[in-house]
């Protein structure tokens, strides 16, 4: 082998080994992905109290979408795909770090029925709205409040 092969050689096993550890396995996708909520859903009627929450539990994968229990439930809604619109980190008045992030997710049915649902994550906390409307008439409104499940390491 000559100096050209040898030099070749290791340029091509350098960049599969920076490629390697650039793109680990597992790694969040975004502020949003591998990530789990226990929430508590309220629906809100004109002109009546708010009756007592649902617990529920919201989940994303950046792959597949964001799947809630309690819309499958109710609308047979599986895996929606979701956008997140925001993602940042911000300081507090007390100098500590926090991750902002907002997403949306919408989706229509066979049935001409839509869902939208906005949501923001501030750090561990989730809070947002559900919307469902058919021919762009409100026929039902959620809010949504909780905290993240915490995770089990490996």
């Amino acid at each position: 082998m000559n100096l050209k092969h040898i030099i070749i050689s290791a340029s091509v096993l350098t960049v599969g080994i920076l490629s390697i550890n650039a793109i680990k396995k597992g790694e969040p996708k975004d502020g949003l992905d591998k990530r789990k909520f226990t929430v508590s859903i309220v629906e809100l009627k004109e002109g009546s109290a708010p009756k007592k929450g649902v617990e529920d539990e919201i989940e994303f994968k950046a792959g597949k979408g964001m799947f809630s229990q309690f819309l499958f439930d109710k609308l047979e809604y599986k895996w929606i795909k979701y956008e997140v619109t925001k993602d940042s980190t911000y300081t507090d008045e007390d100098q500590n770090e926090g991750h902002w992030t907002e997403a949306e997710i919408s989706t229509t049915d066979a049935n001409d029925q839509t869902l939208i649902m906005k949501c923001t994550v501030d750090n561990y906390d989730i809070s947002g709205e559900i919307k469902i409307t058919k021919k762009d008439k409100l026929k039902k409104k959620y809010e949504f409040s909780g905290k993240e499940k915490a995770s089990k390491k490996k």
